[in-house]
């Protein structure tokens, strides 16, 4: 890279503060006043409290806190952001399964009842052992497998079944009647003993902004195996800043910002998402060292009128479709690539411009290898040596995970 990143990320971005206050998730207390001698216990408590300026700090937890970051209609002002230092915490979106919930419908099989929309059934997943399990299903591509018929499933194996539209739902995605069914793993004679988890129902994203809320810093956070996305932008929010974070096997994108909203990324990890970034209608976004490995459906995706930026982006395609550029007639969309290194371990991911639309790409320094499909402007660099390409990249990937002081690594299980 041009610079080191560990000194970018030491510097931050903004440093004016007119308060701090504190969070101790194993220690902390509603009732406290907030300060590092007496911190509160979550982040909502935390939130409620700040104002513009004001930093708010996750003490260090040596066990992942399974809560998230939800920010509604709270604003810093410019110059004057309130800032959530993660203190490199991991957030875990998963809560084991309960008996209570989950019913033992057949020796071995147990069935969770929910009605939900399709959208979100189909970002289902279960971990088992801290590894996640989509079982073949691939959000943002081409590809992926239907459910299994329950009696087609082998220990270790779940499925969805579609049980139809809830009568009068509302919403933009119609409820359905689902049943979500497990078959335990051989050896284990109860869920206790199995060790499966699913994503929380009411925290869908590791951090998620929505309504007006401006002027934000979110900074050293890692966000794990949440069911929608690790980074979820949604309203009136500009001047967002995302600063050292990392999404790890997450239901849909790393990050994601929709309708209007303007960010910048900075330092970022996306390890077996769906996306790594995925922005979509108006959003307004800058990158700056990038790193994604492992996703499962388009590493880059962006739609409609989207404009955004990016420099020092290293990545391995691993997924499905590869990255692509979509919009539809009467949409303008704009995209500047510079210094960016990926290489595809699919032969059949592709590297694309499509739809309609008008999109304005311009690129320089940049080198793909390993791709069946490229349609890009001028800039690219197709030749290049993979090995060489290859250390490029795990260079970036250790001056990354450095950033994390190896909470990273903890959160990723092969």
């Amino acid at each position: 890279m041009k610079k080191s990143l560990l000194m970018v990320a030491a510097a931050g971005i903004f440093t004016l503060h007119a308060a701090d206050l504190y969070v101790d998730y194993n220690k902390g207390n509603s009732r406290n006043a907030g300060t590092k001698e007496a911190p509160l216990a979550n982040f909502n408590q935390a939130f409620r409290k700040a104002a513009a300026g004001d930093t708010i700090y996750i003490l260090p937890s040596e066990k992942p806190i399974r809560d998230n970051i939800r920010v509604h209609n709270k604003s810093g002002e410019p110059g004057k952001p309130i800032t959530v230092d993660g203190m490199n915490n991991i957030f875990l979106g998963t809560m084991p399964l309960s008996g209570s919930q989950w019913l033992e419908t057949a020796p071995g099989y147990f069935t969770y009842k929910i009605k939900t929309g399709a959208n979100m059934a189909f970002r289902l997943f279960l971990t088992f052992n801290g590894k996640i399990n989509r079982m073949g299903r691939i959000l943002k591509s081409a590809g992926g497998k239907n459910f299994k018929k329950v009696e087609e499933l082998l220990p270790g194996e779940w499925t969805i079944v579609d049980k139809g539209l809830v009568p009068d739902g509302k919403g933009p995605h119609k409820p359905h009647f689902y049943e979500y069914v497990v078959r335990l793993p051989e050896g284990c004679t109860d869920l206790a003993s199995a060790n499966i988890e699913m994503p929380l129902v009411r925290r869908v994203s590791g951090v998620q902004i929505s309504g007006k809320s401006k002027n934000w810093v979110f900074r050293n956070i890692i966000v794990k195996n949440f069911h929608n996305d690790g980074f979820n932008i949604h309203g009136d929010c500009d001047g967002l800043v995302f600063e050292n974070i990392a999404a790890v096997d997450c239901g849909d994108d790393g990050i994601s910002a929709h309708e209007a909203c303007e960010i910048t990324v900075k330092n970022m990890v996306a390890i077996g998402c769906s996306t790594a970034v995925c922005h979509i209608q108006k959003t307004e976004s800058k990158h700056e060292n990038i790193y994604a490995e492992k996703i499962v459906g388009r590493e880059l995706f962006f739609t409609a009128d989207s404009k955004n930026t990016f420099k020092n982006v290293y990545m391995y395609i691993d997924s499905y479709s590869g990255c692509e550029w979509r919009n539809k007639a009467g949409e303008e969309q704009r995209c500047s690539i510079e210094n960016m290194v990926a290489v595809s371990n699919n032969p059949n991911a592709f590297f694309k411009i499509g739809g309609s639309g008008k999109i304005d790409i311009t690129v320089k320094n940049t080198k793909l290898s390993g791709f069946k499909k490229v349609i890009l402007v001028n800039g690219a660099d197709l030749n290049s040596d993979q090995t060489e390409m290859k250390k490029e990249i795990e260079k970036a990937k250790k001056e990354l995970f450095a950033i994390f002081g190896g909470n990273l690594e903890k959160a990723i299980v092969e």
